[in-house]
C-alpha cells in the first residue's frame, strides 16, 4: 500500500512527495511564482483527491494534482496566507497580514466573504461534527471561534503568549493550544480549554518554544523549535512523558503508526523517530520544512 507525506518547503517554493514505505524523497512538486519572485508555501490540507496550499510570499493558494504531481491552479487571496482548511467545498484561508479568515469558493473560484479574526493568525482547523473553526493568533494571544452555520457567530478567547496551533482534541470537547512564548527565554505550553465555558483546564510545560504539534486521542506530540526536542504529552494525565532530542530547529511535526515525523527548519532534513526506540533516520528535503500532510 502507497503511503505518501507531502511537506511544504517554504524557501526553495516546492513539495517534497515522500514515501513512507522507503523513506525516500520521490520527488518535488515546484509551485510557480507567477508575477512574485518567490512563493513560500507554509501551510498545507486535503482537498479530495488533490491539495491545497498557503502560500506566505505570493499570497495565494496553490492546488495540486497529487496523481500527477503538479500543480493545477494559483489563486489570489491575499496578504501573507499562513494556513488553510477546506470544507464543503470551500478554502477558509488565514491572511497574517490582513488579519482576515477568506472564504474562498473552490467551485466558483471566487472569494465569497472575509471574516474576522486577531492580529496575525497562525494556523486554522475545522471540527466538522461541531461545526466550528478555530484560529490561532499569534500577536494578540487569542483564539477565534467561528461557528461555520453562522459566521456572525464569533468568539474571542484570551490564551497564552503567541500561540502558534490550536487544534481541537478527538473527541470534539476540547481545545488544545500551543503556547510558544516566543522571544521570551522561557519554556512554553500545551493548554487544555474546554469548549464549554472556554475556561482553561489544564497547562503543560513542554520545551522552549513550541511551535507546531499533532494530535491524538491520548497524546499531544510537540516540536519544540528553540531547542531541537519533541515533547510527548499525556493529554488525559496532563503531563510531559517523554522528551526526544532531535536536533536543529524542529518546526512540522506529525506521527504514523510507530514514527514521528519532524521537519528540521534550520538544516533542511526531515528525520523520522521510531517513539520506543528514539531510533532516527534522515533525509534531505527541500529548504524550511513548514506544513505537512499524510495520505
Amino acid at each position: 500500500m502507497e503511503e505518501y507525506l507531502y511537506v511544504c518547503n517554504t524557501s526553495s517554493d516546492n513539495l517534497s512527495v515522500i514515501d513512507l514505505n522507503k523513506f525516500s524523497e520521490e520527488c518535488k512538486i515546484s509551485l510557480e511564482a507567477s508575477q512574485m519572485d518567490r512563493v513560500g508555501p507554509h501551510g498545507i490540507c486535503k482537498y479530495g483527491d488533490k491539495l491545497l496550499i498557503a502560500n506566505n510570499y505570493s499570497n495565494s493558494i496553490s492546488i495540486i494534482d497529487r496523481y500527477k504531481k503538479q500543480e493545477i491552479e494559483s489563486h489570489f487571496i491575499g496578504m501573507h496566507c499562513n494556513d488553510a482548511v477546506v470544507y464543503e467545498d470551500k478554502a477558509y484561508v488565514i491572511c497574517g497580514e490582513s488579519n482576515y479568515v477568506v472564504e474562498f469558493n473552490l467551485l466558483t473560484n471566487k472569494i465569497d466573504e472575509e471574516l474576522p479574526c486577531g492580529n496575525l493568525p497562525h494556523s486554522i482547523e475545522i471540527n466538522k461534527q461541531k461545526k466550528l473553526m478555530i484560529v490561532s493568533n499569534f500577536e494578540n494571544d487569542s483564539l477565534t471561534l467561528i461557528d461555520l452555520e453562522n459566521k456572525k457567530n464569533i468568539q474571542e478567547i484570551k490564551v497564552g503568549a503567541y500561540p502558534t496551533k490550536a487544534v481541537f482534541s478527538v473527541d470534539g470537547n476540547h481545545i488544545i493550544i500551543c503556547e510558544s512564548n516566543l522571544g521570551a527565554d522561557v519554556r512554553g505550553n500545551i493548554s487544555i480549554i474546554s469548549l464549554k465555558g472556554f475556561k482553561q483546564i489544564n497547562k503543560v510545560m513542554v520545551g522552549k518554544y513550541p511551535v507546531d504539534m499533532f494530535v491524538n486521542s491520548a497524546y499531544t506530540f510537540v516540536s519544540n523549535f528553540g531547542e531541537g526536542t519533541v515533547s510527548i504529552v499525556d493529554i488525559n494525565y496532563c503531563n510531559e512523558v517523554k522528551k526526544i532530542n532531535i536536533g536543529g530547529m524542529p518546526r512540522g511535526v506529525i506521527k504514523i503508526g510507530d514514527f514521528i515525523y519532524v521537519g528540521d527548519n534550520y538544516n533542511n532534513l526531515l528525520i523520522r523517530v521510531d517513539i520506543k526506540r528514539e531510533n532516527k533516520k534522515v533525509i534531505s528535503i527541500g529548504g524550511e520544512p513548514n506544513g505537512m500532510t499524510y495520505i
